[in-house]
């Protein structure tokens, strides 16, 4: 797939600086839950968490939390492919359609089978960036680490006090990014332990 990874860098940046992510109305779209294992939740607009099951939908607007040693799957369809929430985290869906949007407050991710076409945009919100991702198998981090086992992405990172800068992740071969080092290639154990948490099925 063709991707103009300079132009959506430039994007990422430009939503800082228009302040689109402080005020995002959330779109008609749900989220489908393909399996869960211990405690997963979700709440809207304030109200009590609703336990999640397999087969159940979360609609856009809500925020999904799962509980310590838990994961839950989340299938955005077959152009973004499922996000699996690793345990203690916390997930916003903010947009969910063509521009989807979901900010990731805590915790971590992994993702696998996006293949984001060009008039479709799959970005996920950290606290100190962006992130919007192209294609592949990946791990998120709310703490801005992230690894990329084959695809693309790029990063739009926001150190505290500083400008955004670019970055962009391609693989194979694997790689990961930090706040001190950018983006290196991801050593063995760490590609293993990312296969790890995407493997499996959850009831």
């Amino acid at each position: 797939m063709k991707t103009n990874f300079h132009s959506k860098s430039l994007a990422l940046i430009c939503l800082f600086f228009t302040g689109a992510l402080q005020s995002v109305d959330a779109q008609v779209g749900r989220a489908d839950v393909q399996g869960v294992i211990g405690q997963a939740t979700y709440t809207v607009a304030g109200a009590a968490a609703i336990p999640l099951r397999a087969g159940a939908s979360v609609p856009a607007g809500a925020t999904v939390t799962t509980g310590r040693s838990s994961a839950v799957d989340l299938y955005f369809g077959p152009e973004l492919g499922t996000v699996r929430l690793t345990q203690n985290t916390v997930l916003s869906l903010e947009k969910l359609g063509p521009q989807t949007l979901v900010s990731l407050l805590e915790g971590s991710v992994v993702g696998w089978g996006a293949k984001v076409p060009a008039s479709t945009e799959f970005q996920v919100k950290l606290p100190n960036g962006i992130v919007g991702i192209v294609e592949g198998k990946y791990r998120l981090d709310a703490r801005s680490y992230l690894v990329l086992l084959n695809g693309a992405m790029v990063f739009a990172y926001v150190p505290p006090g500083a400008s955004p800068t670019p970055y962009t992740l391609k693989g194979p071969p694997a790689v990961y990014f930090s706040p001190i080092e950018g983006v290196k290639p991801a050593p063995a154990a760490l590609q293993r332990e990312v296969e790890l948490q995407c493997k499996g099925k959850l009831r």
